[in-house]
Formats: structure tokens, sequence, C-alpha cells
């Protein structure tokens, strides 16, 4: 018989004490309680997948969303021009740029004019500080215009309501009606807008009065004398009620014809005015005026 020395020591089975079964219980329920969170936000993923879906399929774009819309300086593109009737040539042109009602500077802005083809480009203005931007664009005919912006990263894109530069009908280029040198005539005066008035000079840099007409008309293939008192002494004398483009108007001083200009219509006419002036369109400032056809 063994001594009693060599037997095993068995430890007694120990009962489960109440903090080994509230750390068990805390293991099996710590990850359900963790996994909660995630599953409570499935549904509104769920939702949005679905919502991105039904956009898709509707032809909207995911990106084009209202907030990112409203992230955007909102921007309004205005643009104004000739009021009227106008004869053919270089016509003043102005556009004003516009983000949350503030002047937008430095803004490019392209000009487009309606062809038979669409819309088609005409010339481009920069804004200044106020928002505006100017420039002339020559108009040999009835000319619609519009204002496009192509917008920033910080701007929506605008474009402004389209408006329509009438140019008289009379005085349209290319015209094959009778006195169709008259008109030409007209056309060349109007090239020259905005060129010195210089005493004695016949063009093409500066002119005086009667050396504006005299380059007008040789232009359009005709030839006059040098002087307004000679011009009205050659041309047929019309009333004035029977004036019509391309006809020259005298002004007299004391009787004798010291001014002359060519009609445009609309009772305006191109006329080199005086020193420190240059050649313009301008009303038919004196009711005391004569009428002259070049024939």
């Amino acid at each position: 018989m063994r001594s009693s020395k060599h037997a095993k020591h068995v430890k007694p089975a120990l009962h489960p004490t109440r903090s080994t079964l509230s750390a068990g219980l805390t293991a099996v329920l710590l990850p359900l309680c963790l996994a909660s969170p995630a599953l409570a936000n499935s549904a509104p993923a769920a939702s949005a997948t679905s919502a991105t879906s039904t956009a898709t399929a509707s032809g909207a774009s995911p990106s084009a969303s209202p907030g990112q819309d409203r992230a955007k300086q909102q921007t309004v593109l205005r643009i104004s021009g000739p009021r009227g009737a106008v004869s053919p040539g270089r016509h003043a042109v102005a556009v004003r740029l516009l983000a949350d009602d503030r002047p937008v500077k430095d803004g490019y802005v392209r000009l487009e004019k309606w062809t038979s083809s669409g819309w088609a480009y005409a010339g481009r203005l920069l804004t200044r500080a106020d928002g505006l931007g100017s420039g002339k664009l020559s108009m040999t005919r009835t000319t619609k215009l519009r204002a496009v912006y192509q917008g920033s990263i910080t701007r929506t894109a605008a474009a402004s309501a389209p408006m329509t530069v009438t140019v008289g009908s009379s005085l349209r280029a290319g015209s094959t009606q009778g006195g169709g040198f008259r008109q030409q005539a007209v056309r060349s005066a109007a090239a020259q807008n905005g060129k010195p008035y210089r005493y004695g000079s016949t063009g093409p840099d500066s002119f005086d009065c009667s050396g504006l007409i005299q380059y007008a008309f040789r232009q359009a293939g005709k030839s006059l004398p040098r002087t307004s008192g000679d011009m009205y002494r050659v041309s047929q004398k019309i009333s004035q009620s029977a004036k019509q483009p391309g006809d020259l108007i005298f002004m007299s001083t004391d009787g004798r014809i010291g001014h002359v200009g060519v009609y445009a219509g609309n009772g305006k006419f191109w006329d080199a005015p005086r020193a420190g002036k240059n050649v313009s369109l301008r009303p038919i400032y004196s009711a005391s005026y004569y009428v002259g056809r070049v024939n």
C-alpha cells in the first residue's frame, strides 16, 4: 500500500461567483451593444442608396443637389445698347454682371449675335469694379444680341435676355435700290466714327466737314467738289420733308453755306463738327438747314 504522501492532491471544484458570471455576461453582451449603432445606421444608408438610384433613374444628377446650387453665388447678367433705329456703323453695347446682388469685377462676358445657324461669337467684354463692361460692335443690319457669362467655381453661369438693335431698313448693307451709292456713302461716313476733326483734312485719319463728305462719296464711286459751298451748288435741291438717307445736310451762317454732313435717317446725320470734336452721328441741331441730293 502506497503512502498517502504520494497521493495526488485534487482541488475541490469551485462554484462560480457573482463576479465571474457578471464578467461572462459582459463579454457576451458587449459585442451586441457595440453592434447596435451599426444596425441603426444601416437604415438611412439604405434610404440614401435608394434615393440616389431613384434620382438616377429619373434622369437627375446626384451631383446637382440643391445644397450645392445654394453654395454658389447666384449670378445675374444684363445687356443694353442703342434705343430706336440707328444707321450702320459701330455702336456702344454695355453689360452689367452681379453675383448675389453685388458687382462682379474682372468677369469675362461673351457677346453673341443671332445668325441663321444660331448664336455666334460677336465680342468679349471685361467688367470693372462696378460690374459694368462696355465696348462697340459693328452692325450693318438689324442685329439680335445677348451676353453670356460662363460662371466659375463660386458663381453660377448666366445669360442675359436677348436685345435687338434696329438698323434702318433703308440703310442695310448690300441694298440694290436706286441711289445705292448714297447708302454706301453713309456707311463709309459711319466707318470714320471717332476720328478727329482737323481743318483742311480729307482723311483717312482726320477730316474737316467737307473733307469727310468728299471722302465718303469717293468711297462710293462719286466725285464731289472740295468745299461745302461748292457741294451745295452742284447738288439737287430737296425739301426737308423729302430728305432721304444719303442726302447732304447743309448749315448756313449769315446766308453762306458753312457746314455739311450726310443724312443717316431718323433726324440724324454724320459730320465732322469742329476743332476738338470727332466724327459722330448726331441730331440735326438746327431747324434752318438745306438739303442737297447727289445724283
